[in-house]
């Protein structure tokens, strides 16, 4: 028999619409734990109360990133900045 599976970390870059959406299926799916809320704007603050509060916010994806250490960043901001994030984060493990 297995034992229970660890949850895979996620830290979820851009806290609007999209980024809601998704860190809200994160936050209620067995198997994930959000390890992180980033957008420059106010916008994680209103996600982390819409979630119960509790998760660890950043305004800069670089602290965050070296902070939480996550399994997996989604990556929920403007289409034109994808790349540079997720270069950044495959940078950073």
């Amino acid at each position: 028999m297995a034992g229970k599976s660890v949850p895979l970390r996620v830290l979820v870059a851009g806290c609007g619409n999209m980024g809601a959406s998704h860190a809200w299926s994160y936050h209620i799916l067995d198997g994930f734990e959000i390890c992180g809320l980033v957008s420059t704007g106010k916008s994680k603050e209103a996600l982390n109360e819409k979630l119960g509060g509790g998760y660890p916010l950043f305004s800069d994806f670089e602290d965050a990133l070296k902070s939480t250490k996550p399994d997996a960043v989604c990556i929920a901001t403007y289409p034109d900045t994808h790349e540079n994030f997720a270069v950044r984060a495959l940078e950073n493990g």
